[in-house]
């Protein structure tokens, strides 16, 4: 197995040299109805984590401003805690210790913290590495806090714990939140550790998509404006539910339908409220949906951004 994660949207999705890397990300923030390009690193202490797509960058690029504007002003990290979506995932919760090459160089996981959080979990999290080979979620993020924390002249070095998350199918299907004895928990519990020794030190990111809709994604239908629509107001109770920091709610509505348009998010979602508990409050500052005529699929994204309560 490499000792690090070869880029494999470098040279597709982002540039590959780190002046052409540099130039792309900072025009995210050079759009019409984008924030403005202002860093104040560590001006606003209550910032805990950023709520992102990882949706390929050549379909939006508001997203991803509105989805980062926060990281201008955040604490400045030294780990990120990346909850992404575990796309060929063999398991419920994984973890992977190699880092990641990018246009700045190797981006290290943070391989004693990784080790340690393995070893005080009662189940395997170090056992799914392909699934980590190739996955989106955590690589778009690590190479665009790399370049941001560059252009906004960030210099300390920094390292991240990823930790894919499965879809939790069986409470889904059931419409019923974990029992307290469930694994989610418990990686929770260990993480809120972490997250209360590290401090600021520590920032969250929450990298999922929204709904997958249509042809594309074995649906028996074209999505049509109308289809549209009814995932945006679906959508909207579901992350209701997440801001008022209600898992039943949550998973009762998912129940509905079985989540029947794919939202890719539960189990991160499901456990970033684990973690923080009633301690945070979430923001959504962009919504919007990806439709394609090829195939009349669509896929929909939220940016936003989390601040503790206290």
């Amino acid at each position: 197995m490499s000792s690090s994660l070869k880029p494999r949207f470098a040279g597709v999705c982002y540039p590959k040299s780190e002046k052409e890397a540099l130039d792309f990300f900072k025009g995210w923030f050079d759009q019409k109805e984008t924030p403005p390009w202002n860093p104040q690193p560590g001006s606003d202490p209550s910032i805990e984590g950023l709520l992102l797509p990882h949706i390929d960058y050549r379909v939006t690029q508001k997203a991803y401003g509105w989805g980062y504007e926060k990281l201008l002003t955040a604490p400045i990290a030294e780990t990120y805690l990346i909850l992404g979506v575990g796309h060929k995932s063999q398991q419920e919760w994984s973890t992977d210790p190699r880092g990641y090459q990018t246009p700045f160089g190797l981006i290290p996981a943070a391989s004693d913290l990784i080790h340690d959080l393995a070893q005080k979990i009662p189940f395997p999290m170090l056992e799914d590495a392909k699934s980590h080979e190739g996955e989106h979620s955590i690589e778009f993020p690590v190479v665009a806090l790399a370049t941001l924390r560059k252009l906004m002249g960030i210099e300390t070095p920094f390292n991240y714990i990823p930790v894919l998350c499965g879809g939790l199918y069986e409470h889904l299907y059931l419409g019923m939140v974990p029992e307290k004895d469930h694994s989610l928990y418990t990686l929770a519990q260990s993480l809120r550790n972490l997250k209360q020794k590290l401090g600021s030190k520590l920032q969250v990111i929450v990298s999922i998509d929204g709904c997958h809709m249509g042809p594309r994604f074995k649906h028996p239908y074209a999505v049509t404006p109308q289809r549209l629509q009814a995932a945006h107001e679906w959508e909207e109770t579901l992350w209701k539910a997440v801001e008022a920091r209600n898992p039943s709610a949550f998973f009762e509505h998912l129940f509905i339908d079985g989540n029947y348009r794919y939202f890719d998010g539960v189990g991160a979602l499901a456990l970033m409220m684990a973690i923080f508990g009633n301690q945070y409050s979430l923001t959504r500052t962009h919504y919007e949906q990806w439709f394609e005529e090829g195939d009349m699929s669509a896929v929909t994204f939220t940016s936003g951004y989390l601040q503790n309560k206290s």
